[in-house]
């Protein structure tokens, strides 16, 4: 156990050299976290309630900016029949929350939504049913009101679909949710148009259909609805930059923390050489330095992902819900490997000092 040992001898300099690979760690855990649940939670609420294509404005960068309008609606409608659901979907900056999700859905959608308590909205009624992680965050409870647009609205209910985002935010009639995001006087307009088809061919066929009868629009699968929101491919963008600064950050962090113990230990090198010891051997005793760091690095930079993520939930400028709170193995084992390949990659300065060294010279080293 001699590269603990060593470890142990410069322990600022290993503690130093652990935190700073933690804190890559960390970064990276959460960032990756943050954008593979929300493609999840968006994949699997279009799932769980069978929507087989998502109908959205051609020119939006995104589904959730997407903008149909009335006519185009009711053009739908009239193709479509009871297959067709409308959704409103956006956010608003509340006093309660800075990203306060609503849906506008029609009743039928929102008998589909199972209910912890109360009831679903009344159409005609200025009401609303709450997610459940809205609710206990906000303390509210059916029958109670909670502001919206700077209007009463009262909750009829709490539900629960089970993903986060959506639980996080609440659900009213259409109609009065389009008023909400409409500037005044404007048409209301609507988010999203989604099919229930009940099988591949019929979901080919809707979106051929869809390309040749209504140019200004685009059909997608429900199963690509997530890979078509663009904050996503930008979120995985920003992680792949963060991975590639962690990988250089953490290889210099390491080779400089390697550099300073062959400096340091350049005559100790020198006499395990004259005792028989191979440049290899000396090697693979800071390789072993290298990946117990990179270990601790690692388990203390997921823990402190870990703890970002739950901080980061509590602030009042994030929205309800749209932060995960845990990591997951596959995301743990992610961080442990990209970090083990920058522990290797960081012995290839020292093996090449290592190789060069001459034992007379080392032992004469001062």
């Amino acid at each position: 156990m001699i590269f603990w040992r060593n470890v142990l001898r410069a322990r600022v300099r290993s503690l130093m050299t652990v935190l700073g690979i933690a804190a890559g760690v960390g970064i990276f855990a959460a960032a990756t976290a943050i954008t593979t649940d929300l493609r999840a939670q968006i994949g699997s609420a279009i799932g769980t309630y069978h929507f087989d294509v998502v109908i959205h404005e051609r020119r939006a960068p995104s589904p959730f900016s997407s903008k149909l309008t009335q006519a185009q609606m009711d053009a739908l409608a009239a193709r479509y029949g009871s297959a067709l659901l409308p959704m409103v979907m956006g956010t608003l900056n509340e006093p309660w929350s800075a990203y306060a999700m609503v849906l506008g859905v029609t009743p039928a959608f929102a008998q589909r939504v199972p209910l912890v308590t109360g009831r679903h909205f009344t159409p005609g009624q200025r009401e609303v049913t709450m997610g459940e992680i809205a609710a206990q965050r906000l303390n509210l409870a059916a029958g109670q009101s909670v502001g919206i647009g700077g209007e009463s609205w009262r909750i009829a209910g709490v539900y629960r679909t089970g993903s986060r985002l959506f639980d996080g935010g609440m659900m009213g009639e259409i109609g009065p949710v389009q008023r909400l995001f409409a500037p005044e006087g404007s048409e209301g307009q609507y988010t999203l148009a989604l099919v229930s088809t009940g099988d591949q061919a019929a979901t080919a066929r809707v979106i051929a259909q869809v390309a040749r009868e209504f140019p200004a629009l685009r059909a997608i699968p429900g199963t690509e609805f997530a890979g078509a929101i663009r904050l996503f491919r930008v979120v995985e963008a920003f992680v792949g930059t963060i991975a590639v600064v962690v990988l250089l950050g953490t290889a210099l962090v390491v080779t400089n923390m390697l550099m300073m113990a062959v400096a340091e230990r350049t005559r100790e090198i020198g006499i395990l050489m004259a005792v028989g010891w191979t440049p290899w051997l000396v090697l693979r005793m800071l390789a072993a330095e290298s990946l117990l760091l990179c270990a601790a690095g690692t388990v203390l930079g997921n823990l402190f992902g870990l703890a970002l993520l739950h901080g980061v939930n509590r602030l009042e400028s994030v929205g309800f819900g749209w932060l995960p709170l845990r990591l997951s193995a596959g995301q743990v084992a992610e961080s442990a490997a990209l970090i083990a390949a920058v522990g290797l990659l960081s012995l290839l300065w020292p093996a090449a000092v290592l190789w060069r060294m001459q034992p007379l010279d080392a032992l004469r080293h001062e």
